[in-house]
């Protein structure tokens, strides 16, 4: 039975984090290990996660969403991890989940895979696979405020896989290294997948496998937060991978936002490099 290790990253959200912990104690696959990071919330979580069996890392602050988990990764890569399963700390899992995933994984030839996400107590569908408009640089989640009614119950390979919940082999890891930590929070996914297709890995979708997700807790949806780093992680993200033609219509569409004292941050920091954590990080 292949070694998973999950990865959890706590900011802040406590209760949560022990919530999505407790799911995964219920998994019915057994060779499990769990690894809660934590990015100086500074709210006791260190002392509440001792009454599992757990390792548990404080990397002493803030590191986003990349520097945290690779922190995770890194510890899991040396403790013989076969599969690891980066997942938020406002999931929570399936007992089938895992068991399910690494089937899908194995039936389809794949690498990376993520799984059916709901919103949390319902069936409406969260994500039911990425779908990525290079064109505009944005990624969206098929079937987002669906309710679920079996039209997206097909294995198949997708664009990209949430961070929310992926599944990674450790070969990737391996080949192309860990998330990208220029991003800090958003894009870090989908620029992770990229590379991995780009390297003649598959991405995959498993909607055997389920998962339920409160969606941005942490960050705050819509939030200047969010504004900022989606702005400029879109702007890191079309330099690495895109066209010329498709980074100077983003770079114009900064500059149509600049009455917008967000974006206009979000387009300095690209431009002088001060990427991470940035300005408002």
């Amino acid at each position: 039975m292949k070694k998973v290790f999950v990865i959890i990253l706590n900011f802040k959200v406590k209760k949560l984090a022990l919530r999505c912990i407790e799911s995964v104690k219920k998994s019915t696959y057994k060779n499990t290990e769990i690894i809660l990071v934590d990015n100086d919330s500074d709210d006791g979580i260190e002392e509440d996660v001792k009454k599992f069996d757990i390792d548990f890392i404080q990397t002493g602050k803030n590191m986003g969403y990349s520097g945290g988990n690779n922190a995770g990764i890194k510890k899991a890569l040396k403790s013989g991890a076969d599969y690891i399963f980066i997942l938020n700390p406002d999931t929570t899992i399936e007992s089938d989940c895992i068991e399910n995933i690494i089937n899908g994984i194995e039936d389809n030839k794949a690498d990376i895979a993520g799984p059916k996400i709901y919103f949390d107590g319902s069936k409406k569908i969260w994500y039911a696979g990425g779908i990525f408009d290079k064109e505009n640089v944005i990624g969206s989640h098929r079937g987002v405020d669906e309710m679920d009614r079996g039209k997206y119950d097909i294995p198949e390979e997708t664009d990209f896989v949430t961070g929310a919940a992926m599944m990674v082999k450790r070969e990737l890891f391996d080949k192309i290294g860990l998330l990208d930590e220029r991003y800090f929070l958003y894009y870090e996914d989908a620029d992770f997948c990229e590379r991995a297709k780009i390297a003649g890995f598959k991405v995959f979708y498993i909607p055997d496998a389920v998962v339920n997700h409160e969606n941005a807790v942490s960050s705050g949806l819509g939030s200047p937060l969010q504004d900022y780093y989606i702005t400029r992680n879109r702007m890191l993200y079309a330099s690495k991978f895109l066209t010329p033609r498709t980074r100077f219509a983003l770079f114009r569409e900064a500059l149509r936002n600049f009455g917008n004292p967000v974006r206009r941050l979000a387009l300095w920091d690209f431009l002088t490099g001060n990427l991470g954590k940035g300005s408002l990080g």
